[in-house]
């Protein structure tokens, strides 16, 4: 990734080509937010907008995606991953229904919420699950 707030590392990977491919694109959708939020104004708006959207996509595609292959896994902290997922769609909820509302949503909230959520869901909580991925070789 060339430049943006985050750059995709090696220490990021969970060792499945799906799930790592999924969390580039949340990566790729913090930088582009990030992007359009030094512009300001308009383009601001419709930079969280877009992000919101794409996020919403994310979240449909790959908790999907990553819990199917947990349970098929047997990994046994599979509900209290859910559970984390859980909450950042309670988040990133609250986030649009601020935008619908017209509140002038906080770029900079957001961006450090989707920041957290990378470096700490999926370098660490995501990373306790690798093991049993090595059960779909």
């Amino acid at each position: 990734m060339a430049k943006g707030l985050i750059s995709w590392s090696d220490n990021y990977s969970v060792g499945s080509k799906v799930i790592d491919d999924q969390h580039k694109e949340l990566i790729k959708l913090t930088n582009e937010f990030y992007e359009g939020c030094q512009v300001g104004g308009v383009i601001e708006k419709v930079s969280f907008f877009n992000t919101v959207q794409g996020a919403i996509n994310y979240i449909k595609t790959h908790f999907a995606t990553e819990e199917e292959i947990l349970r098929k896994v047997e990994y046994p902290a599979l509900d209290a991953h859910k559970k984390m997922h859980e909450e950042f769609i309670f988040k990133v909820v609250e986030q649009v229904r601020a935008f619908e509302q017209e509140d002038r949503p906080n770029p900079i909230d957001f961006i450090k919420f989707l920041m957290e959520w990378i470096m700490k869901h999926i370098a660490n909580a995501d990373k306790l699950y690798m093991p049993y991925l090595a059960k779909l070789n």
